[in-house]
């Protein structure tokens, strides 16, 4: 894989330092800094020196002036500053040479006449040496602190990068980079050996794991040491990254897992209890009639048959439900979308319902309803089995209610009882797999699939499901189905 490098490292900010002089000097420190190679060094050196000699010469012929010791020892000071310590000594040298050279007598000789000069010539060394010294150990100082600042800089900006990465490729992309930028040559990472000659590091102990391999540039020189600890400290963030995507998707797949397990557990409960009570009831009603229905009167007989066809049908619909939810987990439910009218749909459903269904469902002005934009089968089953929710959990003698309201674009079907209701933390819960309601009437049954299904077709269409507590807080379960009216479509 290859990217184009990035920028050069951007040099940080300098330290804050005291205000006054302090600060005046660091800026100026920073502003002066000029890289060249050793040789280029000495031989500025050399010419900042010769710069110097010649300022004080002229001084001395035009204004005969004789302390000019000043602008020997200021021109070591300019290359200590300039170029760092071993510059400033060597300039330290010249400026001594060119001192005695051009102003002390006999001039523009190396000879000396008296042991004043001789003191003289020696005090100028010793400062000379002292200040190109002090100062040059300052000037790489300043430099050393202002590298670390920036490969810190780095540091901490490639940390931020890998730790907000989610896949292993885009940290790959961004340390290749950032180790090109780096050594300012080539660099790669890849799952193969590295090219010949390059240095490389593997991002793990594990073969098969991700190798950074680079090529420091021409001008990396004396550089190339700190290089190499730079893009070493790159790397192991980078692995440290990887490994954290790795144990990411771990754990990921563990919390899969167990909520796989937990499902399983959950369905084989639900079908253990609400596939055996039918079954078992249909099998022992029919097992009467086979051996003793001529013993049986006429009532008795009708009676366990309409036990076999209700519990038959309990299973059935529980089935049913199953394998919706089922299509609806594997993403199979393609509802087709046209007009349909709440009307039709509500009728179609109630007549599927028990017969006390026809006294307990109410249906306000339908008729008026404007058609919604639905799949007319999928629309079907979620209305019923809303509905079988509120008879089968609302007890006895439960009324429900179903009307529609617009809003805007949308048409809401609302679908209220008078049951129990739920508890208001309850609320957030409805829709979810197998939860059943704590206010459960005796008798009432269900393994917590209806609703979830009804979700699953609702929001398949487009539409929304919430569910309240009943109308002016009074008690009760309102369901709304939010769907879009087909005129706005």
């Amino acid at each position: 894989m290859s990217r184009p490098a990035r920028d050069p490292i951007p040099a940080a900010s300098p330290t804050p330092t005291p205000k006054g002089v302090g600060r005046g000097f660091a800026w100026l420190l920073e502003r002066s800094d000029v890289r060249l190679g050793p040789v280029a060094q000495f031989a500025a050196a050399t010419g900042v020196v010769l710069v110097g000699t010649i300022v004080a010469v002229l001084l001395y012929q035009l204004v005969d002036l004789t302390r000019l010791a000043i602008f020997f020892l200021g021109s070591v000071i300019v290359c200590a500053l300039l170029f760092g310590r071993r510059p400033g000594v060597f300039a330290a040298f010249l400026a001594f040479a060119a001192y005695n050279f051009s102003l002390v007598e006999p001039r523009f000789t190396f000879r000396l006449v008296g042991a004043e000069d001789l003191l003289t010539l020696a005090a100028f060394l010793i400062v000379a040496l002292s200040i190109g010294g002090l100062a040059g150990r300052v000037r790489d100082s300043e430099r050393q602190a202002r590298m670390r600042a920036d490969e810190t800089d780095a540091l901490l900006e490639a940390s931020r990068a890998f730790g907000d990465a989610v896949d292993v490729d885009a940290v790959a992309l961004d340390l290749q980079s950032r180790l090109s930028a780096i050594v300012g040559g080539d660099a790669v990472v890849a799952d193969a050996p590295p090219p010949a000659g390059w240095r490389s590091r593997a991002l793990s102990r594990d073969p098969s794991a991700l190798v950074a391999a680079w090529r420091p540039g021409a001008a990396a020189g004396a550089d190339a040491a700190r290089q190499d600890r730079l893009c070493a400290l790159m790397i192991d963030l980078a692995s440290a990254a990887v490994n954290r995507i790795h144990l990411v998707d771990v754990r990921t797949g563990l919390e899969a897992e167990a909520r796989a397990g937990r499902l399983r557990d959950a369905i084989l409960s639900s079908i253990s209890h609400d596939l055996r009570t039918p079954l078992a009831t249909v099998l022992a009603s029919a097992s009467s009639l086979q051996e003793y229905g001529d013993r049986f009167d006429l009532k008795t007989r009708d009676d366990l048959a309409g036990v076999i066809v209700h519990e038959a049908d309990r299973l059935n619909r529980y089935v049913e439900r199953l394998l919706d939810l089922s299509r609806i987990q594997a993403g199979q439910v393609a509802p087709r979308l046209e007009p349909t009218s709440l009307s039709e749909v509500v009728d179609a459903a109630v007549r599927r319902l028990p017969a006390r269904a026809e006294t307990a469902v109410h249906a306000d002005a339908l008729d008026a309803a404007p058609p919604v934009l639905a799949d007319g089968k999928l629309l079907e089953q979620a209305v019923f089995n809303l509905l079988d929710n509120a008879l089968n959990h609302g007890g006895d003698g439960v009324r429900v209610e179903v009307r529609t309201r617009r809003e805007g674009d949308a048409v809401i079907l609302l679908i209220e009882d008078d049951g129990p209701g739920v508890e208001d933390d309850e609320l957030a819960d409805l829709g979810r797999k197998f939860h059943r309601g704590r206010r459960r009437p005796p008798g009432a049954t269900g393994a917590g699939i209806g609703l979830a299904v009804v979700k699953g077709f609702v929001e398949a269409m487009g539409g929304a499901l919430d569910f309240a507590r009943g109308q002016d807080g009074r008690r009760g379960l309102r369901a709304g189905v939010t769907l879009r009216a087909a005129e706005a479509a």
